[in-house]
């Protein structure tokens, strides 16, 4: 099967699956949705830990497992302990053992690589930690599985509508960024435009969701988040540019690594969170 094929069929299996747990698996606080940001959270920071030592050429002390700590501390906090900030607690002890870990490994090299290593420690609890317990925190939301739903669609449907239009209208007007000279002026703008119609479509006719979400705020919703999602997958381009590899892994038919399917996720999902709860 052609990697278009397979990048087609990854699709329509796994946004039917997403869409599944969210409107049929919510109990507890949408829990199944948080074992799979903590799963989804581990793979990533496995994938961005190997691009960071192809690039920099310092291993990290930084267990991948333990970034699906952020993602738990932040159900955690929602389903049952919101007077207390469980995910603070969590990133701030985490980066404590990151920095405290050095004082172990540093002389190994005379500490030559002592900053090296716990930027980019401290960068694998941001990206992609922390970033995604954004998700996480639209469960809190009032109509949660509405706007979850809103949020996947919105992100997938920028991926989708900047391809296609990218494949039939961008052969001409490519090259306008560096870092991934493959976009082009009209995929941007066709999954620009398709995301603002689909926030627009969206928040007009789901119930619940028209009357918490007025035009002109679904208009800067989709904008924004297309934005923002098209930021995220700049990032990570810049990320594997660094490490010298075309993709961040093999774990995901079509499409690569998890990094390279969830890159938008991160970036738009703070961005999303944010503007429904200025809303």
């Amino acid at each position: 099967m052609s990697s278009l094929g397979q990048r087609v069929l990854t699709t329509v299996v796994a946004v039917p699956a997403l869409f599944s747990i969210i409107f049929f698996l919510p109990h507890y606080g949408f829990l199944v949705l948080a074992l799979l940001a903590m799963l989804t959270a581990a793979l990533a920071t496995m994938e961005l830990k190997e691009l960071y030592s192809k690039a920099e050429g310092a291993r990290i002390n930084f267990p991948s497992w333990t970034a699906a700590l952020l993602p738990f501390s932040q159900w955690l906090e929602i389903a049952y302990f919101p007077e207390i900030p469980l995910l603070e607690l969590t990133l701030v002890v985490m980066a404590l053992a990151i920095y405290a870990a050095e004082l172990r490994s540093g002389p190994k090299d005379e500490y030559a690589k002592t900053f090296s290593r716990i930027g980019g420690a401290s960068l694998l609890l941001i990206y992609p930690g922390l970033l995604i317990t954004f998700i996480i925190r639209l469960t809190a939301l009032p109509h949660a599985s509405a706007f979850l739903l809103l949020f996947f669609l919105l992100v997938f449907g920028n991926d989708v509508f900047a391809f296609l239009f990218g494949m039939s209208l961008g052969k001409t007007n490519k090259g306008i960024i560096k870092v991934s000279p493959n976009k082009s002026v009209a995929g941007f703008l066709g999954g620009t435009l398709s995301t603002i119609a689909l926030s627009v479509a969206f928040c007009l006719f789901y119930p619940g969701v028209k009357d918490l979400v007025s035009i002109p705020q679904a208009l800067l919703l989709g904008l924004l988040t297309s934005a923002s999602a098209n930021i995220g997958d700049l990032i990570e381009s810049a990320f594997k540019r660094a490490a010298k590899v075309k993709d961040s892994g093999n774990i995901i038919p079509g499409r690569g690594g998890l990094l390279d399917s969830i890159d938008s996720m991160l970036a738009s999902a703070p961005v999303y969170w944010l503007l429904l709860v200025l809303f």
